[in-house]
């Protein structure tokens, strides 16, 4: 299973991209760096952050870049 999160950064800054369970625990951190401005396209591979597959079913993801926040849910399916 593969997920793909895309997003656009206007302007450079630092970025912070997690996945979380329904219960709120974070599983992964798929980005925590700076960026510059541009189009951005990344995979998540169902894996917890120490490369354990992580089971079906609904997650979130997290992505901060300086001021703005955004929460998405995505559906994982093995």
């Amino acid at each position: 299973a593969r997920t793909v999160i895309k997003f656009e950064l206007p302007e450079a800054g630092r970025v912070c991209l997690e996945v979380y369970n329904l219960s709120g625990q974070r599983v992964r951190t798929l980005v925590d760096e700076v960026k510059g401005p541009g189009r951005y396209s990344v995979a998540w591979d169902g894996r917890d952050d120490s490369g354990r597959e992580v089971a079906s079913g609904i997650y979130f993801y997290r992505l901060r870049a300086g001021e703005f926040s955004k929460v998405r849910k995505m559906v994982l399916v093995r």
